[in-house]
């Protein structure tokens, strides 16, 4: 069986660009993809003299954040990103006291607003409130998705400890099942540290669970901590090895059949620094990763504050490597190529972009396990 790449996304901008600059046999072949709706928080000010926010203030933000988020997405569904084939939305980030309008949870939201363009509903075990598995169910029952697929996403709080897990997992399969031809079971990795551990856990919890009872399996993780400085210091650069190939080539070689994904080079764990919007550009640096091989090569520039052309070195460095696959490759690898003589307007906004295109392109055209 031939394993298919499943990208996760975070469903903003950047993203959904770097998805509809993909070329266009790639894009013929069906893509699948996993959005994540995006955590926003607000930023204290001290020229507003904005120090902190109340409670409310917080999900009042987080609720207008959400409701403009999702006007956006539907547009970019009609249009840049109409291509893909299965498209799993969840709401893993989003605090559940968000609701849009005060009325529902907002997953029930992101159903009646997403379903039409066949979106798959994402549920858990032990992270999720009740409202979240009941509400696919009452949608389900109205016939609200144009898949009959569901999926189950499981994290390490769950996947290190099936017995303890057991009854509410099999009683969440048991209940989609009723409602869904399809059960797609996930295991989120996120931030992969201890391999061995990691290894045991999933063979473990694979060998406990009838594997028939799940149309697909995809095994997902990164190697991207939350924070860059554990992976690789400023002015620097590091070659490391990906931790999830090293658990998709475990699992191959146990012979258990899945798909595969990651979170391209972006961390799952998504940092928010407390400090002023004022003092956000003195913290800043730039990085790019490239992806060759089982391998990612990180580099890291000093802080951008100041800096005409921060990224100028970064770049240098990428289409001097053996392994840069060159401007035709991708749009991202163009980008650098194009970029690279002056390093002029590269900043960590414009480079996600094309680095989210790049490491999709190689994962979907050449990488294997």
């Amino acid at each position: 069986m031939t394993s298919k790449y499943i990208p996760f996304l975070k469903f903003k901008k950047n993203e959904i660009y770097a998805l509809d600059y993909l070329d266009k046999a790639l894009k013929a072949e069906g893509i699948d993809v996993f959005f994540d709706l995006p955590n926003e928080l607000p930023s204290k000010s001290r020229n507003a003299g904005i120090d902190s926010f109340s409670p409310e203030e917080l999900i009042a933000f987080k609720t207008d954040a959400l409701t403009r988020k999702i006007v956006a997405q539907k547009g970019y569904l009609k249009s840049k990103i109409n291509f893909l084939n299965d498209l799993f939305v969840d709401n893993y980030d989003i605090d559940p006291l968000v609701k849009i309008d005060g009325k529902e949870y907002n997953y029930q939201t992101i159903i009646d607003e997403l379903s039409p363009f066949g979106m798959i509903p994402v549920c858990g075990i032990d992270d999720r409130i009740p409202e979240h598995l009941e509400c696919i169910l009452r949608s389900a029952q109205k016939g609200k998705f144009v898949k009959s697929k569901v999926a189950i996403r499981l994290t390490n709080s769950v996947i290190e400890d099936y017995d303890y897990n057991e009854f509410e997992f099999e009683s969440c399969v048991d209940r989609l099942a009723n409602h869904f031809r399809e059960i797609i079971l996930i295991f989120d990795l996120r931030v992969i540290s201890d391999i061995e551990d990691c290894k045991k856990n999933l063979k473990d919890f694979i060998n406990k669970i009838d594997v028939k009872k799940f149309s697909r399996l995809i095994i997902t993780g990164s190697t991207i901590p939350k924070i860059i400085t554990e992976l690789v210091e400023t002015k620097n650069n590091v070659t490391v090895e990906r931790n999830e190939v090293l658990i998709f080539k475990y699992l191959k070689d146990e012979g258990i059949s899945f798909d595969y994904g990651d979170y391209t080079c972006v961390s799952p764990e998504t940092s928010f620094l407390d400090i002023y919007i004022e003092e956000i550009q003195s913290y800043m640096t730039g990085k790019i990763f490239y992806p060759y091989d089982n391998q990612l090569y990180v580099t890291r520039s000093g802080k951008t504050k100041g800096v005409i052309t921060p990224f100028k070195p970064l770049l240098d460095e990428i289409v001097s490597k053996p392994f840069y696959r060159g401007k035709s490759y991708s749009f991202g690898d163009k980008y650098i190529f194009d970029k690279q003589p002056t390093g002029l307007k590269v900043n960590a906004s414009s480079i996600l972009n094309p680095n989210i295109n790049l490491h999709m392109t190689f994962m979907l055209r050449d990488f294997s396990i």
